[in-house]
């Protein structure tokens, strides 16, 4: 069951104790960092991204366990070429935390900079389902690109993001702050938590547009062991109840961060909604889903989130 806690809206006085003062250094890493140019951002956070890969044992062994299982066609030299490309792309997630939390959108959203650097595929797919007036779940499984994908799909339609509450009470407000979007008509929307069912549900019901991560390893109550990459793992099958509780659409999303001459853009592709979703069948609609996860790791597979004990190892 999901934690019901309650995310401070406020900067609390409390957060200035000494047990927070490394989160406070994080803080004005990611804020440095984000006044470095655009290009030299990445560069950075690859480079911390390298640092990562001596000093994280721990992750890079799961993630070398979670890419052994996804790609055992790989020999032991690409298999841990993969494992390093992914190091990497997990630091250039710092950068991009970096330009959510103090970015161009925060001032100017309707003509950020962001804006710029996105290629859209099949934004129509979205878009047309959102006419038709009922929710919509805009599915985004756990890509190292995760924190920006919000802030492209906010240039599209305002929507609500749900999210994990942190089990840090500082970190959680650090989450919650940075991922809130003013949008262009001024709303301002604050991340959901996903143990607020009651207002996901509403939202959806109500005809709105919901940001969802369902694909990580889940042991709670209703979990169901479904394959990915061939090999049974926990899976939340959440995706289909929401859809069957409020009748909404659900619109698998993909980002991909592209690196070429130009520097670093991105491509964000919206799969048309799916059909006859929820089937009734909650083992095979989670499967049909981790197919499509798999399909979009096998493009970018250093980007997507490995170090996640997914398979649920006991390492």
């Amino acid at each position: 069951m999901a934690r019901k806690v309650k995310t401070p809206s406020k900067l609390q006085t409390a957060f200035y104790h000494p047990k927070y003062w490394g989160i406070w250094f994080g803080v004005g890493i990611l804020r440095l960092l984000s006044l470095l140019p655009y290009r030299y951002k990445f560069k950075v956070g690859s480079a911390l991204g390298k640092l990562m890969y001596l000093l994280a044992f721990k992750r890079r062994k799961i993630a070398l366990e979670n890419i052994k299982i996804a790609f055992p066609e790989k020999t032991v030299v690409e298999q841990k070429a993969l494992l390093k490309a992914h190091f990497a792309s997990l630091g250039m997630s710092f950068a991009e935390m970096a330009i959510i939390w103090h970015g161009d959108h925060k001032r100017n959203h309707k003509n950020a900079f962001e804006r710029s650097i996105i290629r859209y595929q099949g934004e129509q797919n979205l878009l047309d389902t959102i006419e038709q007036g009922k929710g919509v779940l805009i599915l985004a499984p756990h890509f190292t690109t995760l924190e920006v994908t919000g802030l492209f799909v906010s240039f599209l339609t305002n929507y609500h993001a749900v999210y994990r509450p942190h089990d840090n009470p500082f970190m959680d407000y650090l989450i919650a702050q940075g991922r809130s979007i003013e949008f262009d008509n001024g709303d301002k929307v604050e991340p959901v938590s996903n143990a607020n069912t009651r207002l996901m549900l509403k939202v959806l019901k109500k005809g709105g547009a919901m940001t969802f991560l369902p694909d990580q390893k889940y042991r709670s109550k209703g979990s169901i062991m479904v394959p990915l990459f061939g090999k049974e793992c926990p899976s939340n099958p959440a995706t289909s109840k929401i859809a069957k509780l409020t009748g909404c659409a659900v619109v698998p999303t993909f980002t991909r961060r592209i690196e070429d001459d130009s520097g670093i853009h991105y491509e964000v592709t919206f799969l048309p909604a799916l059909e006859n979703f929820p089937s009734g069948d909650d083992y095979q609609d989670t499967l049909r889903l981790h197919h499509l996860y798999e399909d979009a790791i096998r493009q970018a597979p250093e980007q997507y989130l490995w170090v996640h004990n997914r398979w649920d190892l006991k390492l």
